[in-house]
């Protein structure tokens, strides 16, 4: 599964818990986590824009500069 995709599913999963949250701050916590999931989302799919604009898409065989 791509990372932003991840990402936006445990945004989803933040907002399902600020709906069920019962005390403000929690409501207002969840909502907070689901920003920053849905921000680093956002920014890993312009990474990933970028480098198949310049035709560096990331080889599979390596992870962090490592063959696996």
């Amino acid at each position: 599964m791509h990372d932003s995709r991840r990402y936006r599913d445990s945004a989803a999963e933040c907002l399902l818990a600020a709906e069920e949250a019962c005390q403000p701050y929690y409501r207002n916590l969840h909502l907070s986590m689901a920003a920053s999931w849905l921000s680093l989302a956002c920014h890993d799919e312009a990474i990933d824009n970028l480098l198949a604009s310049w035709d560096l898409v990331p080889d599979p065989q390596f992870v962090l500069g490592s063959r696996l």
